[in-house]
């Protein structure tokens, strides 16, 4: 597996498991159980896309903010995520629910960050044996 589909799939994994998190620990946000993959995967694609839009928009403007960026980000990608999602699929209440799960959501993503640097630096020697070993 290529060390960008492991990245993807791993930020597909961690998103999910962080606005999980968020659906229980707040009770204005509301994942429908049959909706919940899609919720999950609406949000992983929508920050892959909205980030590197952000991130270069907004360094000139906030450069040394980087948390910024980061907390724009998951915010933009919330909006989409409630925006594509039938309302019985993805809600958010009110204005505190929506700050709240911005943060809790930004967390996550920092972890994720690095366990994800991590693990693409770890896979990648894997990853050249084993294509080593198909192309001799």
């Amino acid at each position: 597996m290529s060390p960008r589909l492991l990245s993807f799939v791993v930020a597909a994994v961690a998103y999910g498991v962080t606005l999980t998190v968020a659906a229980v620990l707040l009770p204005g946000l509301h994942i429908g159980f049959l909706w919940a993959v899609i919720a999950w995967a609406l949000f992983t694609v929508s920050i892959t896309l909205i980030r590197p839009l952000l991130t270069r928009t907004l360094t000139r403007h906030v450069h040394g903010y980087t948390w910024v960026i980061g907390l724009a980000t998951v915010l933009a990608s919330l909006i989409v995520t409630a925006l594509l999602s039938p309302r019985a699929g993805f809600r958010i209440d009110n204005l505190r629910t929506w700050a709240l799960a911005t943060v809790i959501v930004w967390l996550g993503t920092l972890v994720y960050d690095v366990v994800d640097d991590r693990l693409v630096a770890a896979a990648r020697p894997i990853a050249d044996k084993l294509q080593d070993r198909r192309n001799p």
